[in-house]
């Protein structure tokens, strides 16, 4: 060891700056790799902040698409029930005129009409809005076979 002792230390500084080197590039290479993986992320996150703004307008069109649909329907159950009482008031009505001609049916086989003069039946019947109805009706023969054949029809629908 005949080396002066200053060229020792530059070969101890020069070993030192050589592992210094080595440590930056090992150091820069780490950095550039987290640097791309934050570009990476960043990427992620716009990805994902587009993904929610797209799912927040769809869940806003189906609301929109569910109330329209919600009073539709309500719509279409308003008028239904409407139809439905009318139905059933048209029923009742029915009903009421077999029951009366039940009645005729049982008082003419009790008496028969005589053939020289045609029967005149009373009807009552309770006009409802907007209809105009006779309160007596004249029926001939034809038109007894005919409330006759009402009569079993609605009998048998019974």
């Amino acid at each position: 060891m005949d080396l002066p002792l200053d060229m020792l230390l530059e070969v101890i500084v020069c070993v030192f700056l050589a592992a210094t080197i080595g440590y930056c590039a090992t150091i820069d290479r780490r950095l550039r790799s987290m640097r791309d993986g934050q570009d990476g992320m960043r990427d992620l996150v716009v990805e994902l902040s587009n993904a929610t703004q797209q799912a927040t307008n769809a869940i806003a069109h189906l609301r929109l698409a569910s109330d329209a649909t919600g009073k539709t329907l309500f719509e279409q159950v308003k008028k239904g029930q409407a139809l439905a009482d009318e139905l059933s008031v048209m029923v009742q009505a029915g009903n009421d005129i077999a029951n009366r001609l039940g009645g005729i049916e049982t008082r003419r086989s009790a008496t028969a009409p005589r053939a020289s003069e045609p029967e005149v039946v009373p009807r009552i019947v309770k006009p409802r809005a907007g209809q105009v109805q006779p309160s007596q009706v004249r029926t001939s023969a034809r038109s007894a076979d005919e409330a006759n054949s009402l009569l079993d029809l609605l009998k048998r629908a019974r």
